[in-house]
């Protein structure tokens, strides 16, 4: 063999052998997102808000499924099973990853060994609104007093027993050191109707879908859940200004993966998920809705959620909670 010719490819050879393996082409197919909760919902929304700008940045069409059911169960436990390759990914909320491992006996999942956490979605702000007969002027301290001054005599109204509304509640209480009767309905929009009708006298719900009532003027809004004041409520105090900071805990929502999911494709979805949420049009629709765009790092994310389970680990053991059984 020509020497030259030789030389020359024992050299392709050798830059071959040398050669790093071929970059990961993820995505290379659809993104499912499932979403824990019936479509035209709030959490729906959120999702569906992103779909579009996280399908571009990741090259990629996002596909939206619905599994609805046991308040969110069902739809995690499938995400949790789903081969942990990044193309099933879920929306996790305070109530899935959160309140659930404390409300039920045997839930079918860990909400933080058993999942890869992508990032933070969205938060949510929370509102306290009373009927304006046990808060004259829509004064807080007013309330405060009437609450301890009758302490047999009102009664809140959420969504359920452990319910978000239900727990939120619980925890205003053991903060401000008063009582109130539960009374849980089907659905915040019932209890809502029996505020307006006086058979009780307080509803922990969210901004977005208290607003109505509270523009209409039969709700009064003591205090929020937010950082800040809303420009939408500009009148009604954070409970950080009302010296309740352990209650200014907005409820959130966050895309979440079946645990073991390759770094690498966690910080591309990460990447993605925060390019989507800095678009001006996800931004404008969530405004819209009364919530926020919360980005920030896979890391963050997966920090607040063993917080926050920790922090309703705490609140559920302190009222004695007695668990549910998922059967």
């Amino acid at each position: 063999m020509n020497k030259t010719l030789l030389t020359t490819l024992l050299a392709t050879l050798g830059t071959g052998l040398a050669a790093p393996a071929v970059a990961d082409s993820f995505p290379a197919a659809p993104i499912t997102i499932v979403v824990p909760m019936a479509a035209g919902g709030p959490t729906d929304t959120a999702a569906r808000a992103i779909q579009q700008a996280m399908g571009t940045a990741l090259g990629q069409s996002v596909v939206i499924e619905n599994k609805a059911g046991a308040a969110g169960l069902i739809a995690m436990n499938f995400v949790r099973r789903a081969k942990p390759d990044g193309y099933t990914l879920g929306v996790a909320s305070a109530t899935t990853h959160a309140i659930a491992p404390n409300i039920y006996t045997e839930a079918p999942y860990d909400s933080v060994k058993d999942f890869s956490f992508v990032g933070a979605l969205i938060t949510a702000p929370g509102v306290l609104v009373v009927a304006p007969s046990v808060a004259p002027k829509c004064d807080m301290q007013a309330f405060l007093k009437n609450l301890k001054a009758n302490p047999d005599k009102y009664s809140y109204g959420s969504a359920g027993a452990g319910s978000l509304s239900h727990l939120n509640g619980a925890r205003f209480l053991q903060a401000t050191g008063t009582n109130m009767l539960h009374v849980p309905y089907r659905g915040l929009s019932n209890a809502m109707n029996d505020l307006y009708a006086g058979q009780v006298h307080a509803v922990f719900d969210n901004v977005s879908s208290a607003m109505t009532h509270i523009k209409s003027g039969k709700v009064c809004a003591l205090a929020v859940q937010a950082p800040s004041r809303l420009d939408s409520l500009p009148d009604v105090p954070t409970y950080v200004e009302l010296g309740l900071p352990e209650l200014n805990k907005p409820t959130w929502y966050g895309i979440v993966g079946p645990a073991g999911m390759p770094k690498e494709r966690v910080q591309a979805l990460n990447r993605a998920l925060n390019k989507a949420l800095a678009s001006p049009e996800v931004a404008s629709l969530y405004e819209r809705q009364g919530v926020a765009a919360a980005a920030g790092s896979a890391d963050d994310f997966a920090g607040k959620v063993a917080s926050e389970r920790q922090m309703w680990a705490d609140t559920t053991a302190r009222m004695k909670f007695e668990k549910f059984s998922v059967k």
